[in-house]
């Protein structure tokens, strides 16, 4: 079937087209409200400016696709979209569960509320992107670029977040429980009111970030990079600071009961008020 075929059926009233290979067609400005392209072959396919409101392409080949458009309440759930350029677009409340998005492009994309639970996400690009209220848990975030990305109440629950690139982006109120995340570069960063507890961040970069009246107990922040963040009022009870910068940090009405702070540099750290 081409491009054509597909708009004509559809504008005749049709939707489902399941299993459809729509491979390298063409589909610009259209608009595909509710189709149901599940398990479709759209691999190399071009959706500029097309309007995929709750469309259900559950389990459908997306690799090296370009959609660029409407994707609100978009059913995305095991789809294989590798390397596919999705920028500027609009995922809200998209459901994109145990999908494969690596390598793709998603920056300045609105992502609020969507479901990305599971999801694989190495090498992504969601610089600028909105991820309000989002769901991570357990998603694959290595080497994934968040720069400048919108995380706000986010769940993060034991997601992977190797070598994440996390700098000026805005992550408080989020739950980060028992992330993995050795190597985070996350340098003037907002984790303000962010549950952090339990998770590994060694080896990290924080510099110049905001933790203000973090959790962030039983963490593992060996050999990080705290210069110039501002710690105060964060819960830091039984974390392992070993061999971490604290230089010129703010550590004011924080608790460090049972911290680690063995060959940590604390110069010029401001304790009390």
């Amino acid at each position: 079937m081409d491009a054509q075929e597909l708009i004509e059926r559809y504008n005749r009233g049709e939707t489902n087209f399941q299993k459809v290979d729509l491979q390298n067609q063409k589909l610009t400005n259209t608009v595909l409200h509710r189709i149901n392209l599940k398990e479709a072959n759209l691999s190399g396919a071009c959706f500029e400016g097309c309007f995929l409101t709750q469309a259900n392409l559950k389990e459908a080949n997306l690799e090296n696709v370009v959609i660029q458009g409407d994707l609100s309440a978009v059913n995305l759930i095991q789809s294989q979209i590798i390397k596919g350029d999705l920028q500027n677009s609009d995922l809200t409340d998209a459901s994109l569960r145990n999908a494969n998005l690596s390598h793709s492009n998603f920056s300045h994309s609105k992502l609020i509320c969507a479901l990305l639970h599971d999801a694989i996400l190495k090498n992504v690009n969601l610089s600028h992107a909105i991820l309000i209220n989002s769901l991570l848990s357990r998603a694959n975030l290595t080497d994934a670029n968040l720069q400048g990305a919108n995380l706000q109440g986010a769940n993060l629950t034991n997601a992977i977040m190797i070598n994440t690139n996390l700098e000026n982006a805005n992550l408080s109120l989020t739950q980060m429980n028992s992330v993995n995340g050795v190597g985070i570069k996350a340098s003037h960063a907002n984790f303000s009111h962010a549950n952090l507890s339990g998770g590994n961040f060694a080896n990290s970069i924080f510099h110049g970030a905001n933790f203000y009246h973090s959790m962030m107990t039983w963490c593992s922040l060996k050999m990080v990079d705290f210069s110039e963040a501002n710690l105060s009022e964060a819960n830091l009870l039984w974390s392992n600071l070993t061999r971490s910068n604290l230089t010129k940090a703010n550590l004011v009405h924080a608790n460090i009961s049972q911290a680690n702070f063995d060959r940590a540099d604390l110069t010029e750290a401001v304790m009390k008020e």
